[in-house]
This record gives structure tokens, sequence and C-alpha cells, in this order.
């Protein structure tokens, strides 16, 4: 009967303030296309290169990977910014 009562307790951390998940929901964006076009098409590199027809073909492809890969890195870091506002 203790262990009962111990789950219905309100959380005193929280004091009536906003609700966590609603404060992310109302945060959220889509991502951008600058974010989204490389890390899609590095994806779709890597997936498609051991299929490729000829060993060249399919190192181009790796090596296109990657540079999308490092193109997304590049653009995440610099929209991430520094964390002011």
């Amino acid at each position: 009967m203790l262990l009962f009562m111990l789950v219905d307790t309100p959380d005193p951390r929280y004091r009536g303030g906003p609700d966590p998940d609603d404060e992310r929901e109302r945060r959220w964006e889509p991502i951008s296309s600058k974010l989204f076009l490389p890390a899609a098409g590095s994806m779709s590199c890597f997936v498609v290169s051991p299929f490729a027809g000829s060993r060249l073909a399919g190192w181009a492809l790796t090596a296109a990977g990657v540079a999308l890969c490092a193109q997304f890195v590049r653009v995440s870091l610099r929209d991430g910014g520094d964390g002011r506002e």
C-alpha cells in the first residue's frame, strides 16, 4: 500500500512549470536542406559504391561519400554555432 501511494506523488522539481516536452516541441525546427542533402548523398554513395561496375567507380563513389560527409560536418558545425543566442 505504501509503494502505491508513492506513484501518485507529484514531483516537487516541476512545481507547476511548463511541461518540458511542450517546450521541446515548440523549439523544434525541421532539418534544413543544407544538412539533409549532403547527409543523404553521402549515405547514398556509401550504399551504392559496393555495387558499382568497376573498382574505379566504387572508389570514386566512396571518395564522393567521404567528401559529402565532410561537407555535412562542416555545415552542421557552422550552423550549430557556439551555443550563444
